[in-house]
């Protein structure tokens, strides 16, 4: 065999594994933020999935997987929150129990994900907050009342309108934040 043949098998066998490792890493979707859990308890989880990321294999999903039950007794779930090429963003469920393989995901193995930058929360985007919308209602109920209330309060009900006026910017402000996070 040729010296320059010789270069070229060693060069291939050398490169090749790197070069295929490579394209297995380029999915579709970049990984925002990851959650474990059910709807009503569940964990971060983006930093110890980057971890088993990094083994670049399948795995099997679980409570020990993750070193948490965030919802004891239930069946829960690993919710990957991603954007895709276009700046579509989609959530990827894998029940417990369930086999997890990134191959989907863009920079997987190389774990340069995850942080941050999902606009919604374990139901995704916009995700209903139930008690904190009756709040909102009851709050702007309670406004109202007082609005239709006789002005002769010795200035208590003003106070009152001043503090509801608060109360619904807080609600506001936390239903903002739950939606963030």
């Amino acid at each position: 065999m040729s010296h320059r043949l010789s270069l070229a098998i060693l060069a291939v066998a050398v490169l090749l594994p790197a070069m295929l490792a490579a394209q297995r890493d380029e999915g579709q979707y970049v990984i925002l933020s990851a959650q474990y859990g059910t709807a009503e308890h569940h964990v971060d989880v983006t930093d110890r999935l980057r971890e088993l990321a990094r083994s670049d294999r399948p795995f099997r999903m679980g409570n020990s997987t993750f070193g948490v039950d965030p919802d004891h007794g239930r069946v829960k779930a690993l919710r990957i929150y991603a954007r895709g090429q276009n700046g579509e963003e989609r959530m990827f469920e894998f029940r417990e129990g369930s086999t997890v393989d990134g191959s989907q995901f863009r920079g997987w193995r190389r774990g340069d994900w995850g942080r941050g930058g999902w606009s919604g929360n374990w139901g995704g985007r916009g995700a209903a907050q139930p008690e904190m919308t009756a709040a909102l209602d009851n709050l702007r109920q309670a406004q109202q009342h007082l609005q239709a209330a006789n002005n002769n309060k010795g200035g208590h009900r003003e106070r009152a309108m001043q503090l509801i006026d608060q109360a619904i910017s807080e609600v506001q402000q936390g239903m903002e934040f739950a939606e963030r996070h």
